[in-house]
């Protein structure tokens, strides 16, 4: 693996963490568009370590408030210990259910690079799906929500139940749990900040996981130094990027171009596969 690559498949990270478009399921394509070898395990942890390093990093007031009101019993905390509580809540449900999926997800890793494109294509269809149903459901019920401290328990538990499901390549964690926010009647971009809040705990996790796990104990390998450096500070200073236009885009703008984008690269990917 060289730094080039490194950097492509940073880049790619970075941005399809944030945007709604499913960053495992371009981990798979693009490699294989370019025709390369899977870079393994171990990479794809370090990836998503530096996604998250990017999170933390841009929402790092948001995070230390939480981390106040969590352990700090001032009525002026009430807010962000209701929000913190609310993450800890979802997390729970989102973590069996991925838990639960693992060896599915896992079986998908093992199958040959056709088939994986394959199963992409079709989860990014559903992603596409998801992002226009949330689209007309918000169309016919009225914003409820305006702020992230006010979701309803129910709500944000629906949220967690749905980033489960993200495990699947192709399948957008970004796009579900927005979507799911969304459709429930939460303010666009405080739908996304919630999405991102969610993603700290899991996301986090899963990568200690797999460190442990796959890269310490199973003895997964990890590319040269050049290339390893390179895709973690490309992925965290574009992800940082990512995050900071997505937010005030969602505050304008619907999630129907990111449905369009799945949807042609979901119909064009299963197209090619029954072509070939």
């Amino acid at each position: 693996m060289g730094v080039l690559e490194a950097i492509v498949l940073g880049i790619t990270q970075g941005i399809t963490e944030f945007l709604p478009i499913s960053s495992d399921g371009h981990l798979i394509l693009v490699p294989a568009l370019f025709g390369w070898d899977r870079f393994g395990l171990g990479f794809d942890v370090v990836l998503h370590a530096a996604t998250l390093a990017a999170t933390i990093a841009y929402f790092r007031r948001d995070v230390w408030n939480l981390l106040l009101g969590l352990f700090s019993k001032g009525e002026d905390r009430t807010g962000d210990r209701r929000l913190a509580w609310l993450i800890i809540a979802a997390t729970i449900p989102s973590a069996l259910i991925a838990l639960a999926l693992e060896p599915l997800v896992e079986g998908v890793e093992t199958l040959p690079m056709a088939s994986q494109v394959t199963i992409t294509g079709a989860f990014l269809l559903t992603t596409a799906v998801l992002l226009a149903g949330a689209e007309l459901l918000a169309r016919r019920a009225k914003v409820t929500i305006a702020v992230a401290e006010e979701i309803p328990l129910k709500q944000a538990l629906v949220i967690g139940v749905a980033q489960a499901f993200a495990v699947a390549p192709g399948l957008s964690r970004s796009g579900i749990t927005i979507a799911s926010g969304v459709g429930l009647g939460i303010k666009r971009e405080e739908a996304a900040r919630f999405s991102f809040l969610l993603s700290i705990p899991i996301i986090g996790a899963a990568t200690a996981k797999k460190i442990l796990l796959d890269v310490i104990v199973g003895g997964e390998t990890l590319p040269a130094a050049g290339p390893l450096i390179a895709g973690l500070i490309t992925t965290a200073i574009v992800g940082y990027i990512a995050i900071a236009l997505l937010l005030p885009y969602v505050r304008k703008h619907s999630l129907w171009a990111f449905a369009i984008y799945t949807a042609i690269a979901g119909t064009a990917i299963l197209v090619m596969s029954v072509i070939s």
